[in-house]
């Protein structure tokens, strides 16, 4: 007598699938948020495979297993804050490059960058602490492939957003020193408040940033922004004014 053939189920086996699946992600993500705090409080070379799995509460082995050495983890590191801030930032950034490619008005450009400003303010203000210490120990890193996040595609996209809004209200290059140093000056004012977090609140005399003093370093922030962004104009028409009578004074 034949056995009777065994019957397949196909969505016992798409939710197996789905379930493994789930815990890859959960486990990717753990060993993620383990080695953003130990980076950033310890820094790369000081910070060993073995110390980040421990700590996500994993064997080495599984960190070999998703991101094969120290090295791929601090990729995956710079990519999952890169792609969280390009989910704050998408909209925003998007709408000055629109107006960038359209050659707008010096207004419109004033208005894109304090909204690229305030929207980036309230993303910094709702990152994870741990996200902020590793952000500002990369960028000041000197550890042989340190910097990795300010030379990531996607950052220097929006750092490219905001310098040639600069250059534009400047008349000048977008490669020019000057577009650099102002886009670097505007930004790190609105930086230093949370790469700098500790020593900012201690002069604050505050304990967290709260939504009552993210509006103040908004409206703040954005005043100065607004200032210096109208003053760019000014000196841009003053040097086109300088050179017109110059010219009428060959003719």
């Amino acid at each position: 007598m034949k056995k009777a053939a065994r019957s397949k189920s196909p969505t016992k086996l798409r939710y197996a699938a789905e379930a493994a699946y789930r815990r890859g992600n959960e486990t990717r993500a753990r060993l993620i948020a383990a080695a953003i705090a130990l980076f950033g409080r310890r820094g790369f070379e000081a910070t060993s495979t073995r110390e980040i799995a421990a700590s996500a509460s994993l064997n080495t082995p599984a960190l070999q297993y998703y991101f094969n050495n120290k090295e791929g983890l601090y990729v995956a590191c710079a990519e999952h804050i890169v792609s969280q801030g390009w989910e704050a930032m998408r909209d925003v950034i998007l709408a000055a490059e629109a107006l960038l490619a359209a050659r707008a008005g010096d207004d419109a450009l004033i208005e894109a960058y304090c909204n690229i400003q305030g929207r980036m303010a309230d993303f910094l203000n709702g990152a994870n602490g741990d996200w902020l210490l590793w952000m500002s120990r990369e960028q000041n890193a000197t550890e042989p492939g340190s910097r990795f996040l300010m030379n990531h595609r996607t950052i220097k996209r929006m750092i490219h957003a905001r310098r040639a809004i600069i250059a534009q209200l400047l008349g000048r290059s977008v490669r020019d020193r000057e577009s650099v140093v102002h886009e670097m000056s505007l930004t790190g004012e609105l930086l230093r408040f949370y790469t700098m977090r500790g020593s900012s609140l201690d002069m604050l005399g505050w304990k967290s940033i709260d939504e009552a003093g993210l509006a103040l370093i908004k409206r703040v922030v954005g005043l100065h922004s607004l200032a210096a962004l109208r003053a760019m104009v000014a000196e841009r028409e003053g040097r086109g004014a300088v050179g017109k009578r110059r010219a009428a004074a060959k003719s």
